[in-house]
């Protein structure tokens, strides 16, 4: 490929951010990005059809297939926060690198179990194991980035999600005309190539004891040598010891409840609708499959152009219009037919991505602002749960309506509670505008660094 074609294709081409953060960013971030990649893509084989495999082959009613996806959630109410307090104690890396190994195992013992209870175990199992990298990986992210930078990062981790997603449901869905049995074994394995490259390339960044900064040069987190200033070395860092900010402590417990009850709502559109797009709209499950890849493709094309967009505002408003995103997406199921399920499914999903390309890198971005330095692990930890504990409600909730033949009341309902979500969010950022978030810190001492 010439030159010139190559920069033709650099500016157009959706990746483009991926080789310029490899100057911009720590080590950590593009091995984190990586390893999500494959992991992603090895969830993604199994995870879409999950509900669809307990209700079709293993005879589960739709409440039942949502409990075992309440199984994993409740779970990780408790690995979220385990894992949090954990990668602030012994470092974010053998928290992540345990986490996905354990996970590998179990994913692929999948592979052997044929009744739905046992699934149930399973992912119980992986409900105690899986999420606690969570927040050792965002807590990572925090140790490394400046604030002002961390929504596009985590919205490179997104990209680097959904490009697993994009290919992971479509080979899935012919992977399951093979056998499920076949379909787990290669997800289980796809997800241990995570630990063969953290355990290879991923540094630690804990921060060190004592108020130490590391320098720019520093091989033991792959620091970039660029300045502060482009995004590529180590932030100041206050002592050890340094006190929680009562006033951003009261916005983070406020946050914790209404991220509970997004993620309830906005977590059916992957576990209750694929259940309803196959049974009562008549959705051939392969169509599912390249419909649930359209998330994936836009999160790629447009991802970073919009964290970039993003950044400097305000962030519960930005959560609160991702919130009417998904409201409109979940609340058009309700007007769905048999003869417009295809187009309604894709606008669905559409609407449901745009909320996603804003709610993703914003949530970990906003938690960050709030944590401490050395409580950065523990505040994702207890997002996790939070997260978690939504998970685990919406769907057994959202499939009990189903059962009961409730499907409108069900979507309307979704879209009704989004809605008062939102102005829920708006009244937070009333908040967090009178708080001195580390943003303006940071951005202090970056711009003036003698100042004392």
């Amino acid at each position: 490929m010439s030159a010139d074609r190559g920069a033709r294709l650099g500016r157009h081409w959706p990746l483009r951010g991926l080789v310029a953060l490899r100057g911009e960013y720590p080590r950590v971030v593009l091995v984190l990005a990586v390893g999500d990649l494959v992991a992603s893509f090895g969830f993604s084989l199994f995870f879409p059809f999950l509900t669809i495999y307990l209700v079709q082959t293993l005879k589960a009613s739709a409440a039942e297939a949502g409990l075992v996806i309440a199984a994993y959630s409740l779970c990780s109410i408790v690995s979220g926060i385990v894992g949090g307090w954990l990668a602030d104690r012994i470092g974010r890396r053998p928290v992540l690198i345990g986490s996905v190994s354990c996970s590998t195992v179990l994913v692929f013992s999948m592979a052997f179990v044929t009744q739905a209870w046992q699934v149930a175990l399973v992912m119980l199992l992986l409900g105690c194991i899986d999420p606690a990298f969570v927040p050792a990986a965002r807590a990572a992210v925090a140790d490394t980035v400046e604030e002002a930078r961390r929504p596009r990062v985590f919205g490179l981790l997104a990209v680097a999600n959904a490009v697993g997603w994009i290919a992971g449901p479509v080979i899935g869905a012919g992977l399951s005309t093979l056998g499920y049995p076949i379909l787990f074994a290669v997800s289980g394995l796809l997800i241990g190539a995570y630990v063969v490259i953290a355990g290879r390339w991923l540094p630690e960044t804990h921060p060190v004891r004592g108020g130490a900064a590391a320098t720019p040069n520093d091989e033991r987190t792959g620091v970039s040598t660029a300045p502060p200033s482009a995004g590529g070395g180590r932030l100041p860092r206050d002592g050890p010891d340094e006190a929680i900010d009562p006033a951003r402590l009261r916005v983070f417990i406020a946050f914790l409840p209404l991220l509970a009850l997004t993620e309830a709502l906005a977590f059916l559109w992957v576990t209750t609708l694929p259940i309803y797009a196959a049974g009562a709209l008549g959705l051939p499950i392969p169509l599912w499959g390249l419909l649930f890849g359209l998330n994936g493709l836009l999160i790629v094309a447009f991802q970073m152009r919009v964290a970039r967009s993003f950044e400097g505002r305000s962030k519960p408003r930005l959560i609160a219009l991702s919130l009417v995103l998904y409201l409109a997406g979940l609340g058009l199921v309700a007007f769905l037919s048999s003869a417009s399920a295809l187009p309604g499914l894709a606008a669905t999903i559409v609407l449901v991505t745009l909320g996603e390309l804003i709610l993703m890198p914003i949530v970990p971005a906003f938690v960050s602002d709030l944590a401490p330095v050395h409580r950065r692990g523990a505040f994702q930890g207890l997002a996790q749960a939070a997260t978690g504990l939504g998970s685990a409600v919406g769907p057994p909730v959202a499939g009990a309506i189903l059962d009961a033949g409730q499907a409108a009341m069900l979507w309307l309902g979704c879209a009704a509670i989004l809605g008062l979500v939102a102005l829920a969010f708006v009244g937070l950022a009333r908040w967090t505008d009178e708080l001195a978030l580390p943003a303006a810190r940071e951005r202090l001492r970056i711009a003036m660094p003698d100042t004392p």
